[in-house]
Parts: C-alpha cells; structure tokens; sequence
C-alpha cells in the first residue's frame, strides 16, 4: 500500500493539472440551457421578453424601444435606421444572422451575442441587448434567452 500511494498522489496531480491546462471542468459544467423567445412586446420604454407566461420586463431608452418596436411592426422610416442599415447589410453581403442569445444580468446590465454566418464562418459578436432584437426582428432571426435568467429575473405575464 505504501509504494501505492505515491503513485495514487502523483496521477491525480497529474490529471487535475491537466484539467485545468486543457479546460476538462468545462466538460463536466452543467451546460447552460437556452429556450426561444415567442413574447416580445414594447410598451412606452418597457420591453417585455420571454417565453409562454414568464417574461423579464425592462426598461430602455425611448429610442432603443422605439427601434425594436419598428423592427417588430416591419416599418422602415423615411429615414432608415442604422439597425434597418445593419441588416441590409447583411443581407447584401449573404450574412445570415443565425441568432441573438440573451445570456446574463449582472444585476445593472443584461448581456447578449449575435451569432452572424458567412459560408462555413461563424462570428460570435458580443452586443447590446437592445441592438441584437432590434436587428434580429428585422431579419426574422430567432432570439433565445437564457433559461436560469429568465427563471430568476422573470415575471408571470399570464395571471
């Protein structure tokens, strides 16, 4: 047993260096899960997001309101909107906008990724929530949230 346990202490010092050289906790991390927006409503400056009856309520700036909110009615001013210019954009150069993931709240700002494809390109663009719906609804691209968020920050929008 005792030439044993020298060898039994070096291995797991091995294999927890190597976890932590190689990132093997990411794989034993619960992994996050995401589920599909189907509410998204603007009221005034109050942006209401989320699926079935659980929504996180925000409020934003009349002008980021204001840009969701004619992304979502399909009006493009007389003027376009740089949000209008992004996702013309795109759509000139064959940019897919795969998705917008909302994907934290630090307790003053949420967080969320645009997901743009070219070919066989994947950009992963770090963006203003705001910014990611409003172009997302322009595109008609799915936008997701993250479940464990909307869980804890979430309100019940069907009693």
């Amino acid at each position: 047993m005792r030439k044993r346990f020298p060898v039994l202490i070096a291995t797991i010092f091995v294999l927890v260096f190597m976890s932590y050289v190689f990132g093997i906790p990411k794989l034993f991390a619960k992994k996050e899960e995401y589920v599909k927006v189907n509410v998204l409503e603007i009221v005034g400056n109050t942006v209401i997001i989320g699926h079935n009856c659980t929504a996180i309520i925000a409020q934003t700036s009349p002008e980021r309101a204001r840009n969701i909110k004619l992304g979502i009615d399909g009006i493009i001013p007389e003027r376009p909107t740089t949000h209008d210019t992004i996702a013309q954009i795109l759509k000139s150069f064959n940019i897919t906008l795969e998705k917008v993931v909302i994907t934290r709240f630090d307790g003053t700002y949420y967080y969320a990724f645009m997901y743009l494809r070219s070919k066989n390109k994947l950009l992963k663009l770090d963006v203003m929530p705001s910014d990611g719906i409003a172009v997302a609804v322009r595109l008609h691209a799915p936008i997701y949230i993250n479940k464990t968020l909307l869980d804890k920050e979430g309100k019940n929008i069907c009693q």
